[in-house]
C-alpha cells in the first residue's frame, strides 16, 4: 500500500512528469494509496491539523522523524484501525481516495481567463471606488480612512453621533464596523448605504480582481487548490483563489464571472443539483409534505409558503415565497428565532410563530430533528448514511449555548455532510466514464462549487455529455426522492443559461 501525506500534491507532480499513478491490486477494496492526512480527518474532522508532526504528536505520543520509516507506518496501521472501528472503510477507499486523482487533474487543468476582461474590469472599480469615497467624505464632512475599523467607528459613532443599538463589540470592546454591523445600522444614516457599497466592490478589487491577474499563467490559466480536509461536514474548500467564492449579484460581479471563459471550440457547461440539501432533509426525515412536494416537482418554497401561511399556492406571494425560502434553508442549519428575525427581518416573536407554525405543518421534520439531538448527547457524534462521523462532545455541555451551538451543527451535519458525499460520488463515476469512454479531449471537469460542477466540453460533444454528465448526478446516490440537476451553457461563466437543445445549432 502506497500510504503518505499530501498525495494529491505527489499525483500533480507524476502528471507533469507524465508519470502514472502507482497501482497496488492487492490492496484493500482494490484501493491503490492511502493519504493518511484524509484519513485522520475522517476519523476527527475538526482537529487542527492534518500533518505528520501533529498526528504523531497526538496518536503516537512522540516527535515526528521524517528519516526514520516507521513513522509513516505506525500512522498508518492507527489510521487503518480505526477507519475499520468506525466503519468508514468504504467511504474512505470508495470516494475520498479515488476523488484525490479527480482533483488532481482538475487543479492541473485549471480554468482559463480573459486578462483583458480583468484588467479593465479593475479600471472600471478603481473609478467607481473613487466616486463612492467622494460620497462617503462629502456624508462625513472631511477624509479618513474608509479601510481603518478605528477610523470608520470614530466617524460612525463618535462624529456622526450614528444609534449604535444592537450592535455588536469587537473582543478589544471597540464597536464592531463588520458587515453585519453596516447592515444593522444602514437605515439610520445615508452613508452607511455608500460604506456597504464600498465594502463589495473594495472585496472583489482585493480578494479576486487583482489576485486572479497575478495567479494566471502565461496562456491565461488560473488554477485553484482544493482542501479535501477543510470542512467538518465533508464539503471540499477552495483556496488561493478560492473559486468557490466568486460573487454573484451585482453587474460588476457578472462581470468578473464574465472574464472566465471557454477555450476555442468549447463551452462551459454547468450541472447544479437543484435544492440538495433540502431534498436529502426530506429523504432522511421521511416528511409526507416534503417528500410529495419534490417527487410532484412543486415548487417546495412556495408550497412551504402555503402550508406556513394557511394560503391555497396560487394566493402565494413573491414576499410570502422568500420567507418559506428563508425558512426553509434556516431549518437545514438548525436555525432558530433569533437567528430567523435577523435573516427574515421579522420580528423575534414573528419569526418564533413562523417557526411554530413551519414544524407543526411537516411534524416529521421536528422528530427526525429531536432524534438527530439525542444521537450527539447519548454517543457524543452524529453520522450520515455513509458513516461520515462528526464529534460534537459539547451536546452535553452544562452551558447551554455551547450545547446549543453543538445541537445546531448536529442537525446540519447528517444533510449537508450527505449533500456533500453525494457530489464527490458523481465526480468520481464522471471521472471513470470519461476515462473509459476516452473522452478527455472532450469533456473537461474544471470546478466544484458546493453543489455545481463546471464543465469545458468540445461544441459537437455538447449533446452526448449533457447525457452522460446529468445521467450520472441524478443516479448517484439513492434518495428517498427525486434527484434534479439543472444544466446551463455559455461561452463564459458569467452568460450561462438554460441548456437547449437548439443551443447547439447556434453555436
Amino acid at each position: 500500500m502506497f500510504a503518505d501525506f499530501n498525495l494529491k500534491e505527489k499525483f500533480k507532480e507524476l502528471k507533469k512528469q507524465d508519470k502514472k499513478i502507482p497501482k497496488d491490486p492487492s490492496a484493500a477494496l482494490g484501493a491503490s494509496y492511502f493519504d493518511l492526512g484524509v484519513a485522520f480527518w475522517m476519523l476527527n474532522p475538526d482537529e487542527k491539523e492534518y500533518t505528520a508532526e501533529f498526528l504523531s504528536k497526538k496518536y503516537l505520543n512522540k516527535e515526528y522523524n521524517p528519516s526514520v520509516g516507521s513513522g509513516l507506518k505506525q500512522l498508518y496501521e492507527v489510521a487503518l484501525k480505526k477507519l475499520k472501528e468506525y466503519k468508514l472503510e468504504g467511504l474512505f477507499y470508495d470516494v475520498e481516495m479515488p476523488l484525490i486523482e479527480v482533483l488532481a487533474e482538475m487543479e492541473s487543468l485549471g480554468v482559463k481567463l480573459n486578462v483583458g476582461g480583468l484588467n479593465s474590469l479593475e479600471k472600471k472599480l478603481e473609478k467607481n471606488l473613487s466616486e463612492l469615497a467622494k460620497k462617503i467624505y462629502k456624508e462625513a464632512g472631511a477624509p479618513f480612512n474608509i479601510n481603518s475599523p478605528k477610523q470608520l467607528g470614530e466617524m460612525l459613532f463618535q462624529k456622526l453621533g450614528i444609534d449604535a443599538a444592537g450592535v455588536k463589540k469587537t473582543k478589544g470592546g471597540a464597536i464592531s464596523t463588520d458587515v453585519d454591523t453596516l447592515l444593522t445600522i444602514k437605515d439610520r444614516h445615508p452613508v452607511v448605504k455608500y460604506l456597504l457599497e464600498y465594502r463589495e466592490l473594495f472585496k472583489l478589487q482585493t480578494t479576486y480582481v487583482r489576485p486572479l491577474q497575478a495567479l494566471a499563467d502565461k496562456k491565461g490559466r488560473v488554477r485553484t487548490t482544493y482542501i479535501q480536509t477543510g470542512t467538518s461536514t465533508g464539503r471540499l474548500s477552495s483556496q488561493n483563489p478560492n473559486l468557490q467564492n466568486i460573487p454573484i449579484g451585482n453587474n460588476l460581479a457578472t462581470e468578473l464571472r464574465k472574464c472566465f471563459v471557454a477555450e476555442k471550440g468549447y463551452s462551459f457547461i454547468s450541472f447544479d443539483y437543484s435544492q440538495i440539501e433540502l431534498r436529502v432533509l426530506a429523504s432522511l426525515s421521511g416528511d409526507p409534505k416534503m417528500m410529495e412536494a419534490f417527487n410532484n416537482d412543486l415548487d417546495i418554497h412556495k408550497m412551504t409558503a402555503a402550508n406556513v401561511f394557511n394560503k391555497p399556492l396560487r394566493e402565494v406571494t413573491p414576499e410570502m415565497r422568500r420567507l418559506a425560502k428563508t425558512l426553509n434553508f434556516g431549518v437545514v442549519y438548525g436555525m432558530g428565532a433569533n437567528a430567523f428575525a435577523k435573516t427574515s427581518g421579522l420580528s423575534v416573536t414573528e419569526a418564533r410563530k413562523f417557526i411554530d407554525e413551519y414544524f407543526n405543518d411537516f411534524k416529521k421534520i421536528k422528530v427526525w430533528q429531536e432524534e438527530i439531538k439525542a444521537q450527539a448527547r447519548t454517543f457524543g457524534y452524529v453520522t450520515n448514511l455513509n458513516g461520515r462521523r462528526r464529534w460534537l462532545l459539547q451536546a452535553t455541555s452544562m452551558f447551554r449555548g455551547e450545547a446549543a451551538e453543538a445541537e445546531r451543527a448536529a442537525i446540519n451535519m447528517p444533510v449537508q455532510g450527505l449533500a456533500a458525499d453525494i457530489i464527490k460520488i458523481a465526480m468520481v463515476k464522471i471521472s471513470k466514464e470519461i476515462k473509459k469512454q476516452k473522452l478527455e479531449n472532450s469533456i473537461k471537469m474544471l470546478l466544484t462549487i458546493h453543489d455545481e460542477l463546471l464543465f469545458e466540453i468540445k461544441d459537437e460533444a455538447l449533446e452526448e455529455a449533457v447525457k452522460i454528465i446529468s445521467g450520472i448526478m441524478e443516479s448517484a446516490y439513492e434518495l428517498e426522492v427525486s434527484v434534479k440537476v439543472t444544466v446551463k451553457v455559455g461561452k463564459n461563466w458569467g452568460e450561462l443559461s438554460a441548456f437547449l437543445k437548439s443551443d447547439i445549432l447556434m453555436i
